[in-house]
């Protein structure tokens, strides 16, 4: 009975898991994508590997914040702006800071190649949050 109750449970996480990535696969896929101008970055490693430390033009000066959100504006080759454009872009914010991803991480010995990167190019998920796809240069191509 024991055995039956086991496999039945091993079987249950298994379907859960796996609808659960294809869930996330489907929702990378369908995301929107959008391209954040990058301030000065600070390249180093610790424990956790290599990585860059990531800040965003957007979040310097002053904007006016509403209610734990700032809207910023959207341009036509989807770089993200202050400027306003007819496609707004709600960011939600924590203590006056853009709840962006500000960390990225990369292959150890590979820091190099990203010293020129002027974007972060980011996927906004169905549930508000947003994810580091890749670092771009000025002209929006993929460092890789």
């Amino acid at each position: 009975m024991r055995a039956k109750i086991f496999v039945g449970a091993a079987l249950a996480l298994a379907v859960v898991l796996g609808g659960y990535a294809c869930y996330t696969h489907a929702a990378r896929q369908q995301a929107d994508v959008f391209y954040f101008k990058m301030a000065p970055v600070d390249p180093r490693a610790l424990l956790s590997g290599d990585y860059m430390e990531l800040f965003y033009e957007v979040e310097t000066g002053s904007r006016g914040e509403n209610k734990g959100s700032v809207v910023l504006y959207v341009a036509q080759n989807g770089v993200v702006q202050t400027e306003k454009t007819d496609r707004p872009l709600v960011v939600p914010t924590f203590e006056r800071r853009l709840r962006l991803p500000h960390q990225f991480y990369f292959q150890e010995g590979t820091g190099e190649k990203y010293e020129n990167a002027a974007y972060a190019k980011m996927l906004r998920l169905p549930n508000g949050r947003f994810l580091i796809q890749a670092l771009t240069d000025e002209k929006l191509n993929e460092i890789n």
